[in-house]
């Protein structure tokens, strides 16, 4: 098992040494970055819209279906 270990290690070494795989890394963390902001902003959006404690589970379905219209 070591020797598998040594070996994954090694490439992953060779892989991030990669300028490719470098940029790509940091185009996919500002990406992340960008969608994990969008998302507490919406958070943040509907706890000062509703209480969460009692609309826990309407919050939480608003939340995943995108934050449209209540459809009643």
């Amino acid at each position: 098992m070591s020797i598998v270990r040594h070996l994954l290690w090694g490439a992953f070494r060779r892989a991030a040494a990669d300028p490719r795989v470098q940029r790509k890394a940091v185009q996919t963390a500002r990406t992340v970055d960008k969608k994990l902001t969008e998302t507490a902003d919406k958070v943040v959006g509907f706890v000062a819209e509703k209480d969460p404690v009692r609309e826990a589970g309407r919050m939480f379905g608003k939340l995943m279906s995108g934050g449209g219209e209540d459809k009643r």
